[in-house]
């Protein structure tokens, strides 16, 4: 009883605070993406209102973060050294829960007063995804480096600050790029809004990635159907070198 009496008078004092907080709608422009064999990759838009009942907010007072994460994996990087006058495979280390795909975008006054115990706090920014933060030594902390590196130059790691545009006080806009080779998956797309430090709001949608069209339904057979699809590559094979021998003889 004296629990209850305890959360009833806990909610009446909040009760204020809440109806005056800010709410946050945001929206992708496609819920899917179909990579086809003609796919050279594609454009997603992510947009957003704050809502707040008082209206007195002008922009500067908001600030955006948006984070498009791919499916995670397991990866083992390597590193190729001299020896003995070949490149071979030296040392490697294998690292957990490394998204496929990972992007944010930042408003302009989120990238100039965020701090980094913020950015630390909700996992903002490619030095503080899980396969970096556990790299304790420096020999690990070089291989994840190095990943980053590899993809960024691939276009499937990035942090681009000033990437979010109010297009109005409390409307925002962004676009991300996904290459060709993104990988399939479900990929989280999250919107935090922060104001002097605090987290006011957040929402995630997923966007769906998957492969269609010829491509796809041989790779789906291949996979269900494994012994045969390696008799029917076998068969065809032997039959193009009979074809063409045929003709070359005919020649």
């Amino acid at each position: 009883m004296l629990s209850m009496l305890r959360l009833t008078v806990i909610t009446l004092l909040l009760a204020p605070q809440l109806a005056g907080a800010e709410s946050l709608v945001s929206s992708l422009s496609d819920e899917a993406i179909e990579i086809t064999s003609s796919f050279t990759g594609s454009r997603i838009v992510v947009f957003g209102v704050v809502r707040d009942e008082q209206e007195t907010l002008d922009e500067a007072e908001y600030e955006i973060a948006i984070v498009v994460q791919g499916p995670e994996s397991e990866i083992v990087a390597r590193r190729k050294d001299r020896i003995f006058g070949l490149w071979i495979n030296a040392a490697s280390q294998p690292f957990f829960k490394v998204p496929s795909y990972y992007v944010v975008h930042m408003s302009e006054n989120f990238s100039l007063v965020a701090s980094e115990e913020l950015v630390a706090q909700y996992k903002l920014g490619l030095a503080n995804l899980n396969f970096v933060r556990s790299a304790y030594s420096p020999e690990a902390r070089g291989f994840a480096d190095a990943v980053i590196d590899i993809r960024r130059r691939e276009n499937l790691f990035a942090e681009r600050p000033a990437a979010v545009a109010f297009l109005a006080p409390n409307v925002f806009r962004t676009t991300f790029f996904l290459p060709a080779i993104v990988p399939v998956g479900t990929y989280r797309v999250s919107v935090f809004l922060f104001r002097q430090e605090k987290l006011l709001a957040a929402k995630t949608e997923n966007l769906d990635i998957a492969k269609t069209g010829l491509s796809d339904n041989i790779a789906r057979f291949a996979r269900a159907q494994g012994a045969l699809y390696g008799i029917m590559t076998v068969g065809l094979a032997l039959f193009i070198g009979w074809f063409a021998g045929v003709i070359f003889r005919r020649s």
